[in-house]
């Protein structure tokens, strides 16, 4: 069961809410590493005015029985809330290792292969499971991956997904949509290269990798940052993939339950070094 947590003691978990506990912020609000009484290390996500004034309190109240009810190893748990002097704090599991973007594209530990086959089928499980284990089911809307998370053993974790309102009518569509941007992210793993960049050309990874993985010259893709494996073969099939996932037309995308089929399987089949 999620914990109610009372202000003051989330207050003073954040220091206040001060800036140098700032662990990220998006169109929600901010979110804050902080440290309960008990020595747990949580993330605060803070909504900011903005946020409460577009949404009324039933609302809110609904999608946090939704996301109460929300448990898996590969997303990021809710842990508790607050709902006191007009704030709406939530409180999630904490993420050590930062987001998949930062170790991509910041310079930080650029990941080696077979923890990237790991860390793309494990989202995809977090996916699959937010698209068919929940009711009613979660299309995240927002797959990218500054929203992969990696936790202290560097599995991942799908953050920040957006929940469904009555009238989204077209939810294969909606799920397919994510498919797509999940196929970028598999891009971006096996290229290292951002979604979109200017100093490329062409600036889109799409439209630079897509070309390529149909001549059959996806092994020009491949991150040289990171040493090859002697066989290139799984990540040669992770092209193929993510191939199928950007298809323009979304009836021909498979679904996440299919990807993460897929995923697992060549994490199974293991890289030779």
């Amino acid at each position: 069961m999620a914990q109610v947590f009372r202000l003051s003691e989330l207050k003073d978990a954040t220091n206040g809410f001060k800036e140098f506990n700032e662990l990220g912020r998006g169109s929600y609000g901010f979110v804050y590493k902080a440290v309960l009484p008990d020595g747990r290390q949580v993330a605060v996500k803070r909504a900011n005015a903005a946020t409460i004034i577009h949404s009324n309190i039933r609302e809110f109240e609904m999608e946090l029985e939704i996301l109460c009810n929300i448990r898996h190893c590969n997303i990021v748990n809710l842990l508790g809330y607050c709902l006191e002097m007009g704030e709406r704090l939530l409180v999630y599991e904490y993420m050590p290792h930062g987001t998949l973007h930062d170790h991509l594209h910041s310079g930080l530990s650029p990941l080696n292969w077979s923890l990237r086959l790991k860390i793309a089928m494990q989202a995809a499980k977090g996916l699959e499971y937010l698209h068919k284990e929940v009711v009613p089911p979660v299309v995240h809307r927002d797959v990218k991956t500054s929203n992969i998370l990696l936790d202290s053993d560097w599995g991942a974790r799908i953050a920040d997904f957006g929940l469904l309102t009555s009238n989204d009518k077209d939810l294969i569509g909606e799920m397919k949509s994510d498919v797509y941007n999940f196929g970028i992210g598999l891009l971006e793993i096996l290229s290292g290269r951002k979604a979109f960049d200017r100093e490329y050309t062409p600036p889109g990874i799409v439209e630079w990798a897509l070309p390529l993985i149909k001549q059959g010259k996806a092994a020009a893709i491949i991150d040289r940052n990171v040493v090859l494996p002697r066989n290139v073969e799984p990540l040669l099939k992770l092209a193929d993939i993510a191939e199928l996932a950007i298809r323009e037309n979304p009836s021909e995308r498979p679904t996440m339950s299919v990807v993460a089929t897929w995923l697992e399987q060549i994490v199974k089949d293991g890289l030779i070094f």
